[in-house]
């Protein structure tokens, strides 16, 4: 159950000084846990003893103080946590507390005592009053009415609750004003939005639980006006990872975009050595052509030789020229034989005979 949330401007106010806070209380109280040395390098986290601290650092912004004890002696879970949002100098206090069903104790709503201490600190603006543990006397209620505030104030109209009682118990809710002289009306006006309202008190009740009604109301109040603008740290550490898991998805996606221009440049590449392999292969059936036609020629005469440098020419032509007169003999020896063949076949006819 969340029994407390504030919000307030602050001035001035860094993590060192909130780490100084927070380490009077843990050593201050019974929340101290031993052992505990605060390296101020984050994220930070210990736990002893149930008890579990966690200082981190949000999306650069929010220096997050979350301390939540599991089960103490009182049977009882609270969660304090202090969010400050560096950029707007803001800071946010929530106080979670639930009691099992076997604790012998009555829940009570009262703030951790780390709150109060940063509330009436220096390092918090001013409202229309400052906070304060003691109520603020007042000489005209009407014109503080028309004043801007950010807390509601609680005018007594009454003298049967303590004022100063009443301050200490609505610290960082609501500013608690009175007058001297005050006649007994028997109620507290409650004026918040310039808007006034009764909140009546009995007298037949004490006035304590009548107290811890009123600080219950105003309570709830701010809770439901605040709902949706109340970070915490759970919803912080879900939004990181939810920041993470996006960037590895945008990551992965980028990675496949490259890898598929690395795939089309690779494509490119390929295909300029295959126009490039096709004109070799041109050059080499050239080539081969060539040596074919020099090799048919060759085949004619052993002396004949292949030729593929410029220098052998010489030789190369000297060679054709001795196949050409040796075939024109054997060409000349060939018409010689068959002169004689039809010279002799003539006489063989001649005679009844043939060849």
């Amino acid at each position: 159950m969340l029994c407390y949330y504030a919000v307030f401007p602050t001035k001035n106010l860094n993590q060192d000084i909130l780490i100084d806070f927070l380490w009077d209380w843990l050593e201050h109280s019974k929340n101290k846990m031993e052992g505990l040395y605060i390296e101020k390098t984050f994220p930070f986290e210990y736990e002893v003893d149930h008890k579990h601290l966690k200082l981190q650092i949000f999306d650069e912004k929010y220096f997050t103080i979350y301390f939540s004890t599991q089960d103490n002696d009182k049977n009882t879970h609270f969660i304090v946590e202090v969010i400050y949002d560096m950029l707007e100098e803001k800071i946010y206090l929530r106080f979670s507390k639930e009691t099992s069903h076997d604790s012998r104790y009555i829940l009570a709503v009262s703030i951790p005592v780390l709150f109060k201490n940063i509330l009436v600190s220096p390092y918090i603006k001013s409202d229309i009053y400052p906070l304060s543990y003691k109520a603020h006397h007042v000489k005209d209620i009407e014109a503080m009415k028309v004043q801007e505030h950010q807390l509601p104030i609680l005018y007594m109209h009454t003298t049967y609750i303590d004022a100063n009682l009443l301050a200490r118990k609505m610290l960082g809710l609501a500013h608690v004003c009175y007058c001297k002289n005050q006649k007994e009306e028997g109620y507290i006006e409650i004026i918040d939005d310039h808007e006034s309202r009764i909140f009546q008190l009995n007298k037949k009740r004490q006035s304590l639980y009548q107290i811890y009604e009123l600080n219950e109301l105003l309570r709830n109040e701010i809770i439901k006006k605040y709902k949706n603008h109340m970070p915490s740290y759970e919803q912080l550490y879900q939004n990181q990872i939810l920041h993470q898991q996006n960037m590895t998805m945008k990551n992965a996606y980028d990675y496949q975009e490259e890898f598929k221009k690395e795939i089309k440049r690779q494509q490119i590449e390929v295909d300029e050595l295959k126009d490039i392999y096709h004109m070799l292969m041109e050059d080499k059936q050239k080539a081969q052509k060539q040596n074919q036609k020099l090799m048919q020629v060759g085949q004619y005469h052993d002396a004949l030789i292949y030729v593929d440098h410029m220098d052998k020419i010489a030789s190369y032509h000297d060679c054709l020229l001795q196949y050409i007169q040796h075939k024109a003999h054997d060409l000349e020896t060939t018409q010689e034989i068959y002169r004689r063949l039809d010279i002799l076949n003539a006489i063989l006819k001649k005679n009844g005979d043939s060849i």
